[in-house]
């Protein structure tokens, strides 16, 4: 029984190992793509490549990397469904508890009610005896 208690533990460390390492990744590609776009937007020196050729060159690579970057973030926003979808799934734990705590308050009133109900019942089986023993009491006299 505890080894198979063991098991789904080692499957969530596993997968949330895989969510950490899928974030550092992909925040990682969007700080280098970020930075590379950066640089590019800087002014640059001139070189061999003649200027058209060379803005050309610029503006594919600046699609190629802001691209790269919609995509590290798309991946990003599905990482954290992923996560919240994990934690609605898998929170059955706590869940569980606070039912657990509900059924206790509610079992605690029960015997509660229960309780007053049948100090109820005892008063009014006294009066009602009393009731009764005055009833017939009276009605000896007449």
């Amino acid at each position: 029984m505890a080894e198979n208690s063991t098991i789904p533990k080692l499957k969530d460390e596993a997968l949330l190992n895989s969510f950490k390492t899928q974030l550092n990744d992909n925040v990682q590609l969007i700080l280098l793509n970020f930075e590379e776009l950066l640089r590019m937007v800087s002014i640059g020196t001139r070189g061999q490549i003649p200027d058209a050729t060379q803005q050309e060159m610029h503006a594919l690579e600046m699609q190629l990397r802001s691209g790269n970057l919609i995509r590290a973030a798309e991946a990003l926003m599905k990482l954290v469904n992923d996560i919240k979808e994990y934690h609605i799934i898998y929170d059955s734990l706590s869940i569980e508890e606070e039912m657990n705590r509900y059924s206790e308050l509610q079992r605690d009133k029960q015997v509660e009610y229960d309780r007053k109900i049948s100090e109820i019942v005892k008063d009014l089986d006294d009066h009602l005896t009393e009731l009764e023993e005055e009833y017939y009491e009276f009605s000896s006299y007449y």
